[in-house]
């Protein structure tokens, strides 16, 4: 079909991907519905530590902004640095700690390096890092005791111990999931619709899962987030749990729980909110694999069948260090690449 343009611009080319500043405003847009659950659940210390944290985002940006003799008072790149930092601070957390930590160092980050996106750190990751070595204790602890690790469903033991609680629909659904899959032999224990629901941590970033799964499908529609890698994160880290979680407390192979895993610690939020943050993965398909491939065993070596606070963190941590060597190693394979087609380009002319 031909197509009439009634303008003229110097911009002969477009993208047929989103601009940063779209995808960033994209995912704060799917990023609303986690904050209008916490004002449901009245979880309203964890709304203040969120404003918080934006508040000393846009003071360090005004800061910036001085220094530097520009006019970018305000940043949607920062405002959404600021929210997920904020949805990665457990409650009980001080409001002013968290307001002057990350007033400090997404300041130096703007006064060093100038940009949001750095190869070798992600500053919403190293910023949530530093809060939980300045008060480790104020994170919530591993949820599995050892003992657990014998038992193929360890979830739900934590429910009917008490130790999770369960939202109160929890067996309505349960029960109609089990009836309509019952005929393909697929059953679901008690529990595991409020771990999707609501997994009640005190930290945002975990609690919402099905917010999460609905969050991802807007982000990989509109290229929020990085398909290849989150997808081989989770693969790999699911495949991990699975078989092998169970073998070191039984000599077990399979029977790890894999909705446990997914579900605590923020494996899912890190996943499609974290992982694919702006300059941190490489840029080739094969490169994308193996950074997700890294992730998924560097998550299960360091936080195991999951319900670990911190884990996460310090997963992305190491695996934003090992970002640059990727990216290196995937260059130099560009460039034996490029030169052999250009050998044999010259060699097919010279034969002309």
């Amino acid at each position: 079909m031909r197509q009439t343009y009634n303008t003229l611009t110097q911009d002969p080319f477009c993208s047929s991907n989103p601009s940063v500043n779209n995808i960033v405003k994209i995912t704060v847009a799917v990023l609303v519905p986690h904050i209008a659950m916490l004002f449901i659940t009245r979880s309203y210390h964890s709304l203040i530590l969120i404003v918080c944290s934006i508040a000393a985002a846009q003071l360090a940006q005004i800061g910036s902004a001085f220094i530097k003799k520009t006019k970018d008072f305000f940043s949607w790149a920062t405002f959404l640095q600021a929210l997920l930092i904020g949805m990665f601070v457990p409650a009980n957390y001080s409001a002013a700690v968290v307001f002057f930590t990350v007033l400090c160092i997404l300041f130096l980050q703007k006064m060093i390096f100038g940009t949001f996106a750095q190869f070798w750190a992600n500053t919403v990751i190293v910023t949530a890092a530093v809060l939980y070595l300045l008060n480790p204790a104020l994170f919530p602890a591993f949820l599995l005791p050892h003992e657990y690790f014998n038992y193929t469903n360890a979830g739900s033991r934590l429910f009917s111990e008490g130790i999770l609680q369960s939202v109160r629909f929890d067996a309505a659904l349960t029960d109609f999931f089990n009836d309509v899959f019952h005929s393909w032999g697929i059953s679901l224990p008690e529990g595991y619709i409020s771990l999707l629901w609501d997994s009640g941590s005190p930290v945002p970033a975990f609690r919402f899962n099905v917010l999460t799964l609905v969050s991802s499908l807007v982000l990989v529609s509109y290229k929020g987030a990085d398909a290849i890698v989150s997808y081989v994160f989770l693969f790999v880290y699911g495949m991990a749990v699975r078989l092998f979680s169970l073998y070191p407390y039984g000599g077990i192979l399979g029977g790890g729980d894999v909705l446990l895993a997914f579900c605590t610690g923020g494996t899912l939020f890190t996943a499609f909110f974290i992982l694919g943050w702006f300059g941190t993965t490489p840029l080739t398909a094969a490169g994308k694999c193996v950074y997700g491939v890294t992730g998924g065993l560097l998550m299960f070596f360091i936080c195991g069948s999951g319900t670990s606070s911190a884990g996460v963190l310090f997963t992305v941590i190491i695996l934003n260090i090992l970002s640059p060597a990727m990216q290196y190693i995937e260059d130099v394979l560009y460039g034996i690449r490029l030169n052999k087609i250009l050998i044999r380009e010259g060699i097919k002319r010279g034969g002309q």
